[in-house]
């Protein structure tokens, strides 16, 4: 099935790029997130693995 995905390096939470693929595309040196529907990401935004939403700081106050 195609979605739509953050395109996150390893070890980081910082988006480089979102993209549509499908769910078993894989890219090596990042990680895929999806994007649920109603939840905005964009380049530069950082990721919270905690709650599971993107951030335009890295503190996570600015959504």
């Amino acid at each position: 099935m195609i979605k739509s995905y953050a395109l996150i390096a390893n070890e980081t939470i910082l988006v480089v790029n979102t993209i549509v693929a499908d769910e078993t595309f894989q890219i090596e040196g990042y990680y895929l997130m999806e994007i649920l529907d109603g939840i905005l990401c964009q380049t530069g935004m950082y990721y919270n693995k905690g709650d599971g939403f993107f951030y335009y700081d890295d503190a996570f106050t600015i959504s």
